[in-house]
């Protein structure tokens, strides 16, 4: 038994300190700016000591990429739990559909995160490491699709590399101006999938009832 399950009220606890703390960091970052803003600052403002702050983040940057490790993690555990008839462009579709949908309910909070993420290059250098995440577990589903080797530059990892990229590329220029995000995150994944979806193997009972 983890210790999670063993001390579910510690961890409900824990959770909601997590939160407390990403949620006065970001609203800082907005109105004051990421360099300008002190993780004393930010204890203040969730209403906690800053030892308690230093207890679930190490560093500045941490809190401001929390909110997209949360993400990541979300969707680590999806990805790998999806339905094996579903390829993985239609996941990452239907995964994107429903984060766009759910971070727009807070569009303009929503923006200013990501134009801090972009105009700040210690916040950009961390988002790096979750972006190679993202294209790293693409990869490997898409190498499970096409049949294919996903180590080293092989299709599937330029695949998702397009993915990924274009997604990043949708995002940066949403925090610049107030597109559609929606129809044109989705239509990277559209165009992405008209080009490659040839690739996709088809499962064996399928092969064999054709």
């Amino acid at each position: 038994m983890s210790r999670e399950s063993k001390f579910p009220l510690r961890t409900k606890r824990k959770l909601e300190t997590r939160h407390k703390l990403v949620r006065a960091a970001r609203q800082l970052f907005i109105s004051q700016g990421y360099d300008n803003t002190t993780l004393e600052e930010i204890a203040h403002a969730a209403g906690l000591h800053v030892q308690t702050l230093y207890r679930h983040f190490g560093t500045k940057q941490d809190l401001a990429r929390a909110g997209d490790v949360y993400w990541l993690d979300m969707f680590e555990t999806a990805i790998a739990e999806r339905d094996p008839s579903q390829n993985t462009f239609a996941f990452w579709r239907k995964w994107m559909e429903n984060t766009i949908d759910h971070l727009l309910e807070e569009r303009e909070t929503f923006r200013l995160h990501l134009k801090i993420n972009f105009s700040t290059p210690t916040v950009l250098g961390a988002s790096m490491e979750i972006r190679n995440r993202y294209e790293t577990l693409l990869t490997e589903h898409l190498a499970q699709d096409f049949g294919m080797d996903a180590k080293g530059v092989t299709t599937p990892r330029l695949v998702a590399c397009m993915l990924v990229g274009g997604n990043a590329f949708v995002r940066s220029n949403f925090a610049e101006k107030d597109l559609d995000i929606r129809t044109e995150t989705l239509r990277v994944i559209d165009i992405a999938t008209d080009m490659f979806s040839h690739l996709i193997k088809q499962p064996e009972q399928e092969r064999k009832a054709v």
